[in-house]
């Protein structure tokens, strides 16, 4: 595998700015141990630009950037190499999703955050978005890290990146930290490597440096990649200068407030 573009001093972080078709096959069966990402697929909402009430400008709800099949064939070669996968869906791609897992082994799940505060309704559109989907696929003995607990619902409840939120980051469906950290702690070993095919602003490897797992992050745009190396350094070098929080309190109810 090329040298990545950029990586931490002791190499437990390789982030990769390209195509993650041309960068994943470079990757051997068992250098991973799990999955997460939120793939962008490329769907057009009937609403795609929406008057946004009481700011200006407009609302994008759509990637016209994106080949969803690309999307398709990068969760199913990660499927591949992993033990276990958590993936961000929409309801019109779940079933490619769990098609894509069940094909490389793995039992899938379905799981769902359920946001605290909704955001508002758009204008032409009927609910607000209370929540957003995921599958959990995993193969036979892949790690969890919750069986010693009693209740383990397949929902978390945690609040979104609300405007002004000082974690945003500027991309357009960044997840909260805090619910990366569920799904980290849950499925990627102590010791183990996560990979994320669709970084984006790197969410996912601030979760494996505050726990102290390895990860492999590769992103297509340059601005998003930049926005990744940029919290991740952060969340290294905070590290460094303290104990950092290692675990979610009471994982049994998967909650934790923002």
């Amino acid at each position: 595998m090329r040298p990545p573009d950029w990586t931490s001093d002791d190499g437990a972080i390789r982030l990769y700015c390209g195509d993650c078709l041309e960068l994943l096959p470079t990757i051997a069966k068992g250098e991973v141990d799990a999955v997460v990402t939120d793939p962008p697929y490329g769907i057009v909402n009937k609403f795609a630009d929406q008057n946004r009430p009481n700011r200006k400008g407009t609302r994008k709800l759509s990637w016209s950037w994106d080949d969803a099949k690309g999307v398709e064939q990068a969760i199913s070669i990660t499927c591949e190499l992993a033990s276990s996968a958590f993936v961000f869906v929409g309801l019109d791609t779940a079933d490619r999703v769990q098609s894509a897992m069940r094909e490389n082994g793995m039992t899938p799940k379905p799981f769902a955050w359920v946001k605290k505060h909704p955001p508002p309704a758009m204008p032409g559109n009927w609910w607000s978005s209370g929540f957003e989907l995921a599958v959990f696929g995993y193969k036979p003995r892949a790690w969890f890290g919750y069986l010693d607990q009693p209740m383990r619902p397949n929902v978390i409840t945690h609040d979104g990146l609300r405007h002004g939120n000082s974690e945003k980051s500027g991309h357009p469906t960044q997840k909260p930290l805090g619910v990366i950290l569920n799904v980290v702690n849950g499925i990627v070993p102590p010791d183990g490597v996560a990979i994320d095919p669709f970084m984006g602003s790197g969410t996912t490897g601030v979760a494996c440096v505050q726990t102290g797992r390895r990860f492999i992050g590769m992103e297509l745009e340059p601005r998003y990649f930049d926005s990744a190396v940029k919290r991740i350094t952060a969340a290294i070098e905070q590290r460094a200068g303290g104990p950092m929080f290692q675990h979610i309190p009471d994982p049994q109810l998967f909650e934790v407030t923002a």
